[in-house]
């Protein structure tokens, strides 16, 4: 994959780099990361001068600088789990209390909006976190695999397969769907979302193995079933600002 990065000046003298990648796909678009690494991914054969022109445009420069402030915001607003007696985490989007005790064995409860986590390293951060994260786990799969259960009779006429279903930390993104193995990978961060947002994943991510690409089919599949979608998006653009930056 070949890559160049071209750095893009905005309002205000701002310079911000682009990552152009050159992919096997059919139509270029453009994404922004919660850690605002600008990404446009462009055709193979894709004409150099076509993409600068593209980023250069008034409408391009106000949505990247539309979408940089959204993150910038959200960021101010962070959401990270505070491990410690007093702290705060988030968990389907409520704030639950963080009690922290030293014990022979580890076990994290919930109790109203209480987390009690008894650790047999206490005062190891990065041991309560690991802890934290494998409880998380625990809870966020089933949780996840009752909504795909939920969308799969829309997805019957299409023969598509259960799909196997993995769970894990991811830096910048939500979900992925791999349709030639019926694999869907969630991020165990979006545990902490709204249900609204959550269900929105993985419909989005169960769509893939129906339409595998972002075109106008898969959004109207989207639309159809989620006629919503497009607010949640926005919502969802927020939570991602403030959760996975």
């Amino acid at each position: 994959m070949e890559e160049i990065i071209y750095n893009l000046q905005l309002s205000e003298n701002k310079i911000v780099p682009v990552h152009i990648e050159r992919k096997n796909i059919r139509n270029y678009y453009i994404k922004i990361s919660p850690d605002l690494n600008i990404t446009v991914p462009v055709p193979l054969k894709m004409n150099i001068d076509t993409i600068y022109k593209f980023l250069n445009s008034n409408k391009t420069k106000k949505w990247i600088e539309k979408n940089i402030n959204k993150f910038q915001k959200a960021k101010e607003e962070n959401i990270k789990d505070d491990l410690i007696n007093g702290g705060t985490v988030k968990i389907l989007d409520s704030q639950y209390i963080v009690y922290i005790y030293e014990s022979i064995n580890d076990k994290v409860m919930l109790d109203g909006f209480n987390i009690y986590i008894y650790s047999k390293n206490s005062k190891d951060k990065d041991y309560l976190q690991k802890q934290y994260n494998e409880f998380l786990k625990e809870e966020a799969k089933p949780y996840f695999q009752k909504i795909i259960n939920k969308f799969l009779p829309v997805f019957k006429k299409y023969n598509v397969p259960a799909p196997a279903l993995k769970v894990k930390p991811l830096k910048s993104k939500w979900g992925s769907c791999r349709p030639a193995t019926a694999e869907i990978t969630l991020n165990l961060h979006l545990y902490k979302a709204s249900a609204e947002c959550i269900n929105y994943v993985i419909l989005h991510e169960l769509t893939h193995l129906v339409h595998a690409g972002h075109k106008k089919r898969f959004y109207n599949f989207l639309e159809k079933h989620m006629p919503n979608y497009r607010e949640i998006e926005k919502r969802l653009d927020i939570e991602a600002g403030q959760i996975l930056c």
